[in-house]
């Protein structure tokens, strides 16, 4: 059974794709110099928060390097995991949002369920997360740092929050942003410590 965590998801820095308006996804895009810069301020605030017993990333490079950063003013472990990617896009990575159009989309039906450019849904994702989550608590009693992706976050904080893939709670959430879960926060599904 899994004891209640502090969980801090930090989104990693600019990357290029970002900056020029690109569906990034699994597309390995590297840091913009802002990028750098954001992951420099995320680590300058982390480290006046207490410390936390690991720092786990998203294996893509634009996580891994603002991890990089991050575990350079915490002085802790950094672990990578490759179920921390962001949403992959399919044949919609690389492209300019600009240029997308309604059959980019891949299917109907709830939009949380559709396989964007026959990639992952948001249900996938949600799957994915339901996995990886209680295996990284698992792994590493306390509190961790998270370094991944935008759509990983918001779906992550509604699976702590006991939502279900279909009830994100979609917020803004600029590169470089901290965000902490509820100190009580465990995956949806997974029973409370018997007291």
């Amino acid at each position: 059974m899994l004891q209640p965590h502090a969980i801090t998801f930090v989104r990693h820095g600019q990357c290029v794709g970002n900056a020029q308006g690109r569906v990034v996804g699994h597309w390995d895009s590297p840091l913009t110099p802002l990028g750098h810069t954001q992951a420099a301020t995320a680590a300058s605030l982390l480290a006046a928060e207490p410390r936390p017993v690991a720092l786990v990333a998203s294996d893509l490079q634009r996580a891994r390097v603002t991890a990089e950063i991050i575990q350079d003013a915490l002085a802790v472990p950094l672990f990578l995991d490759a179920g921390l990617r962001e949403q992959f896009f399919g044949d919609m990575e690389g492209q300019l949002f600009s240029e997308l159009t309604s059959s980019s989309a891949g299917g109907t039906g709830h939009i949380n369920e559709i396989r964007w450019g026959n990639g992952e849904s948001v249900a996938d994702l949600y799957g994915r997360l339901a996995e990886t989550l209680p295996r990284l608590m698992q792994a590493h009693p306390g509190r961790l740092v998270l370094v991944t992706h935008g759509h990983v976050i918001q779906v992550a904080m509604a699976m702590l929050r006991g939502k279900g893939p279909r009830d994100v709670d979609w917020f803004e959430l600029p590169n470089g942003g901290i965000v902490h879960a509820p100190p009580q926060a465990r995956p949806a599904g997974d029973a409370a410590p018997s007291s």
